[in-house]
């Protein structure tokens, strides 16, 4: 599995990120990480040609991949809502970028599937609280009524855990075969007077991999391996108070790191 590092931790109120491209992407690359994550704050379909391009180049000299750009604001469900897709799949073809996050209603969704298969291009839904992605049940049936494979699965145990739902194994088993990417990030059930998020009767703040009232990554990332998942692990925390974002981007990669590797067979680690 290789660990991808997403602009949110960088990202005030969904208006900007704190960091330049150039910051952002050496950040990750110090760091260890192989991949970046970008968001409509740091490049979009409304950004000049020269300064995708510019992205792109930084990126690539990094040495690293961008792994996930998402069409945010777009819901599909009409002719409108497909022309400012088809800018987004433009935006993903010049850096790169093989993955791209949207919804919308099942027939656009189909058109979508479609028109990016003609680029070599995998769309996808993101497992989320509050949407028909919820559970895991309502997941695999609206990826049915899609039907297209390319028309995938971003799994997030958080949002998983946050429902109430098993995210463990025994979901991941369910979903093999539909995941594609791996988005994580780490609440943590705390007292309702510390709490920022609330849902179905519990309080959530902000945790860290490994902490109690957060959710088993261990037993996440043993799920992946008994399904053969190789892919990206995108660390998508919200940028928070009293943390600076860099130091969050760290533990958290130095944490999941630990747990990856935790979770490698006797026979993988030889």
């Amino acid at each position: 599995m290789k660990l991808s590092l997403s602009g949110r931790l960088f990202e005030v109120d969904y208006r900007y990120c704190e960091l330049s491209i150039e910051d952002f992407v050496a950040l990750a690359k110090d760091i260890g990480y192989r991949g970046v994550e970008l968001r409509r704050t740091q490049v979009s379909p409304d950004t000049p040609p020269e300064e995708v391009a510019r992205t792109g180049r930084t990126v690539e000299r990094a040495g690293l991949e961008v792994t996930c750009i998402t069409a945010r604001g777009v819901s599909l469900r009409d002719r409108e809502t497909f022309g400012l897709f088809r800018r987004y799949v433009d935006l993903a073809r010049a850096l790169g970028c093989k993955l791209m996050k949207v919804g919308g209603e099942v027939p656009w969704l189909r058109k979508a599937a479609d028109y990016a298969a003609g680029y070599g291009i995998t769309l996808a839904a993101n497992i989320h609280i509050r949407t028909p992605f919820e559970t895991v049940s309502s997941a695999l049936e609206c990826l049915r009524e899609v039907g297209r494979s390319n028309y995938r699965l971003i799994y997030d145990p958080a949002h998983l855990f946050v429902a109430g739902e098993e995210y463990g194994p025994g979901a991941i088993r369910k979903l093999a075969d539909h995941i594609c990417y791996v988005a994580v990030q780490c609440p943590k059930k705390v007292s309702p007077k510390q709490g920022s998020l609330f849902y179905k009767g519990f309080a959530y703040g902000q945790g860290l991999p490994g902490e109690e009232g957060t959710p088993d990554l261990a037993s996440v990332f043993r799920g992946l391996r008994q399904i053969g998942y190789g892919g990206w692990v995108s660390v998508v925390e919200p940028k928070r108070e009293g943390m600076d974002g860099r130091q969050l981007a760290r533990l958290f990669y130095e944490r999941l790191i630990r747990t990856i590797e935790a979770s490698e067979t006797p026979e993988e680690k030889t």
